[in-house]
């Protein structure tokens, strides 16, 4: 009798959930690329994954939702970049979580967080799935991560604070989220690198979880800044263990002096060391510099066949310039702003292309490092973070010559 009762309330809880998700989609979400940036050199990478607090609902951007928080509250704290990419399934479920992850390179990722237990607390998953899930699920996260990634496992929010589920059946789910939760922090006191982060010491996060409403910028500033403190410290701590070969240790030549009477079109040694990487770590036959003056783009650098003025206003390089992040071509021929242009169908061929704006003290973008090979690449393989960081290099150093 005893299961025919549990089966009869589990179907009770799933038509009740699908019932108050019905007008879900008139709730404002973010939308773009679920990523957010805060400038710096040798960036933390952050994975955030999951449902709930991580989903955004309330805001309508990535940067105003945890990840922009996140990424600007460990910036402050850790005086480095960060770059925080998102993984969520606002109607997932724990069993699910691993099918997110395929296709993704975590030996890269600095930090893990982990939000997931509404979608299972409302349906009244078992004790014993939750518990065997959750292992499965961190396990698999310490294989794929670096000796020095954390995971951290956030609580589950109190049912009751979402407004589609402020009910009574509300208080039924939140008694299940606290004994999912009590088998979340077992699993986790037996899985190294894996912080369990308990809501119930923080009064100011639960303070911010108000019924009736959705969350708001203000109160992801305050989930950004809780987790920035509890994840700042070992961040660090896995900066200071780099190896040699990380991007931050690459020495830069010291600029040379540029005679009065030296052409505009020069090249500039002291950004060699930096072309030299990006083009190897790539795997591209040419890398280049390029800043813009009075006539356009110039070509300031380079490693590997350059065209001396590839610097059009229909371009890659200018359309670089005038955008915020990076732009990736995997095939020119595939795309109908650059298939016609004379650097697609003759020399030097450029099937693919990836730059990066490069930017004034003053924030306005003058300069792109891009990458580029005549063989066409799948765009998604692309490391941006690591262009990213490059151009930066090139940056700060722009930056030095001119102070």
């Amino acid at each position: 009798m005893q299961g025919l009762r549990r089966l009869l309330v589990v179907g009770i809880m799933r038509a009740w959930m699908k019932l108050a998700l019905q007008n879900s989609d008139t709730i404002p979400r973010p939308t773009g690329p679920p990523q957010a940036h805060s400038p710096g050199t040798n960036s933390d990478r952050v994975l955030i994954l999951g449902g709930g607090t991580a989903a955004g609902w309330g805001v309508t951007s990535h940067d105003l939702a945890l990840p922009g928080s996140l990424a600007r509250a460990l910036s402050t704290r850790t005086g480095r970049g960060t770059d925080v990419t998102l993984v969520a399934d606002p109607f997932g479920f724990l069993e699910g979580l691993p099918n997110l992850l395929i296709g993704q390179d975590l030996s890269q990722i600095n930090a893990v967080v982990v939000f997931i237990g509404v979608n299972d607390a409302v349906n009244l998953t078992t004790e014993r799935a939750w518990e065997r899930n959750m292992g499965l699920l961190l396990r698999a996260l310490e294989r794929e991560t670096s000796d020095g990634t954390y995971m951290y496992v956030m609580d589950i929010q109190p049912i009751r604070t979402i407004p589609a589920f402020d009910s009574l059946l509300g208080s039924i789910a939140n008694a299940h989220a606290r004994r999912l939760t009590a088998r979340t922090e077992r699993v986790c006191r037996g899985i190294p690198r894996t912080v369990y982060l308990p809501l119930t010491k923080n009064t100011i996060l639960l303070s911010g979880l108000v019924s009736g409403r959705y969350r708001n910028s203000s109160d992801y500033r305050l989930w950004g800044e809780f987790l920035a403190r509890e994840m700042a410290d070992r961040l660090d701590l896995a900066q200071d263990h780099l190896g040699p070969n990380k991007a931050r240790s690459l020495p830069i030549t010291a600029p040379r002096e540029v005679e009065a009477g030296d052409e505009p079109r020069v090249r500039e040694a002291r950004f060699d060391p930096v072309l030299a990487l990006a083009r190897q770590s790539f795997g591209t036959e040419s890398a280049a510099f390029l800043l813009r003056d009075h006539s356009g783009l110039r070509v300031v650098a380079s490693a590997g066949p350059t065209d001396d003025n590839p610097a059009g206003s229909d371009s890659l390089s200018a359309t670089v310039v005038i955008q915020p992040g990076a732009l990736v071509v995997g095939d020119t021929q595939k795309d109908e702003r650059f298939r016609s242009n004379s650097y697609v169908t003759g020399a030097p061929f450029v099937r693919f292309f990836a730059g990066f704006p490069i930017e004034s003290p003053s924030g306005e973008r003058i300069g792109i490092l891009c990458v580029f090979d005549p063989e066409p690449r799948i765009r998604a393989d692309i490391d941006i973070v690591l262009l990213r960081q490059l151009a930066l290099m090139i940056q700060d150093e722009l930056h030095a010559i001119r102070l």
